[in-house]
């Protein structure tokens, strides 16, 4: 199958590169068109507008950042879907989806939502992809995801695979604030930052593989992105909406949220999201309590 990627950012150009490197990868698109023509070069493939981009492609794969970006790009390609497979790996509203998958059925083509988690190890192709969509291609789709991620599962119709990926990052985000609390406490109790590190990735209870990524950053101060606190915050307002609408009672999702923004309104939005840490250094959190 000929593979086309719209979106070459931090997530999107990894998928791409995989694809490229599998043969598969026919053409790119992205906003910043610097970005398509070097990426074009290095591995050989076409970079052409956006509107002609189905006519090189048999599946075309989005990466974008929020429900806005990918509503565009699909309103410009609608014309050409039939016969199309979309997959889209963005994280954005259900209803977005749900709506946006609707009118690729109405052209003949069809939609998947297929976000993923342990961004970090796409390069390496060690992920795990929650599909939603259509029974009928969905392992045909499994296949061709798996040229990118280790572990693909389909969960069910369209907007389930952003279900739980919701699901999944409202533990994520709670977890990670829950963590950088923590760090607060025992360095300010005494405790070696090495040995706090050291327990919570390798003997705790609560050791999973998000502490063994991001205790780590936390001791050498190493913020660089691996998933940013600003995709985190746009998720956890997707979430929180969602809690709104299904009638789920946010305790937890709504705190989170608001400890997010503030960190976004002390400028750490660019920084990995374990970047929430720096929020516990800064006194005026303190309003928080207030």
């Amino acid at each position: 199958m000929k593979v086309g990627v719209v979106g070459l950012g931090l997530m999107g150009y990894r998928i791409a590169k995989n694809f490229a490197k599998d043969q598969m990868l026919t053409v790119v698109w992205n906003r910043t068109r610097e970005k398509a023509e070097k990426f074009s070069k290095e591995f050989n493939v076409s970079f052409v507008p956006l509107e002609d981009l189905p006519k090189y492609c048999d599946v075309i794969i989005l990466v974008l950042s929020d429900d806005n970006a990918v509503e565009e790009v699909i309103g410009k390609i609608l014309p050409k879907v039939r016969g199309k497979i979309i997959v889209d790996m963005s994280t954005i509203s259900p209803e977005t989806s749900i709506s946006l998958a609707k009118r690729v059925d109405s052209m003949g083509g069809i939609m998947y939502d297929a976000p993923l988690t342990g961004s970090v190890g796409i390069e390496e192709r060690k992920a795990t992809i929650m599909l939603g969509g259509p029974k009928e291609k969905s392992e045909e789709v499994i296949d061709l995801l798996k040229h990118t991620a280790n572990n693909v599962l389909y969960i069910g119709g369209n907007g389930s695979g952003l279900f739980m990926k919701l699901v999944n990052n409202l533990i994520a985000s709670a977890y990670m604030t829950a963590l950088a609390e923590a760090y607060s406490l025992g360095i300010k109790s005494g405790l070696d930052v090495h040995k706090i590190s050291e327990f919570l990735s390798n003997y705790s209870i609560v050791s999973s593989p998000l502490s063994k990524l991001k205790c780590i950053k936390i001791e050498q101060r190493d913020y660089s992105p691996q998933f940013s606190l600003k995709l985190m915050t746009k998720d956890l307002k997707i979430i929180n909406k969602e809690c709104e609408n299904l009638g789920v009672t946010n305790f937890i999702s709504s705190l989170v949220l608001k400890l997010h923004e503030l960190a976004i309104k002390y400028g750490l939005g660019e920084l990995d999201m374990s970047a929430i840490e720096m929020l516990y250094e800064n006194k005026d959190s303190e309003n928080l309590k207030q």
